[in-house]
């Protein structure tokens, strides 16, 4: 069964993401769970306390790494998921993305060798061509894509080509939440990063999760994959406001690790994984 979590704070967009996604939902055996934030955020009708229990300070609201409790919901309260695709409520499908995921996470591949084509050329060698499981499929955009505030101030949004390939082992990529798909062993794994008004910061959430998510991913000799999924996000969100909200976070961004909030960071994700190892 597909998990699909989906944070919201936006009723009228809420109700039209399931309208556009309903057939797709129909069609394969999905569960949607609804992440509604605000002062008290909820997950399909139990609160933080109720999901989280002692673990609750693990979820901060009012940002889209809210989604956190929707992953705890799935990982205590539904053992039948097996995968766990992750949208924003402004996305809309491109084809079947949810079956493309799907397709990607059922891949093996090298992430020691990085093929220069679509196929395996003279030289690849066969040992390495299945040598690690694909855990964690990352998404791309069609429309508006992912920019940080000063890019889209100065850029607008211009066309890009995406890479659509195996991220190679020890490289590390901006993992977007916006269209995202993972296996369920990677839930103790995909802590998405403390933010909001508590912290002081936004907009890093799931870039941050991502950075550790893809150092556990290669860790565990396993392996993640990017631009196999599509989806159409047509709305592009107040670029001064990002610009706000993201002041803070870039500069930390370029000196990742440093500081007294990666602390606090690491110690909030070896209690995630201990929450999820109670529900394991």
């Amino acid at each position: 069964m597909i998990a699909i979590v989906v944070p919201t704070i936006r009723p009228k967009s809420y109700e039209g993401f399931i309208d556009t996604w309903m057939g797709w939902f129909d069609v394969h055996n999905v569960k949607v769970v609804t992440v509604w934030d605000g002062v008290h955020p909820m997950v399909c009708g139990k609160t933080i306390k109720e999901v989280m229990g002692k673990y609750s300070d693990l979820i901060y609201n009012f940002n889209d790494g809210v989604r956190n409790l929707g992953f705890a919901y799935v990982q205590r309260f539904l053992p039948e998921v097996d995968t766990i695709i992750t949208m924003d409520d402004d996305v809309e499908p491109s084809g079947d993305t949810l079956n493309d995921h799907l397709d990607a996470l059922e891949r093996f591949v090298p992430t020691s060798w990085l093929s220069t084509t679509s196929e395996y050329t003279r030289g690849f060698p066969y040992g390495v061509r299945t040598e690690a499981e694909v855990v964690l499929s990352h998404g791309v955009w069609e429309g508006v894509k992912d920019w940080d505030a000063p890019t889209q101030l100065v850029r607008g949004n211009p066309d890009v080509t995406f890479y659509k390939g195996v991220v190679p082992k020890g490289v590390l990529f901006p993992v977007c939440s916006m269209n995202l798909a993972f296996k369920r062993k990677m839930i103790p794994y995909m802590y998405q990063a403390p933010m909001g008004p508590k912290i002081g910061l936004d907009r890093f959430a799931d870039i941050w999760g991502g950075i550790e998510a893809k150092k556990d991913i290669d860790r565990l000799g396993w392996a993640a994959v990017t631009g196999y999924a599509t989806v159409k996000h047509t709305r592009a969100s107040n670029v001064f406001i990002n610009l706000q909200k993201e002041v803070k976070g870039l500069a930390m961004n370029e000196e990742y690790g440093k500081g007294e909030y990666f602390k606090l960071f690491q110690e909030k994700r070896k209690r995630w994984k201990e929450f999820c190892g109670l529900y394991s």
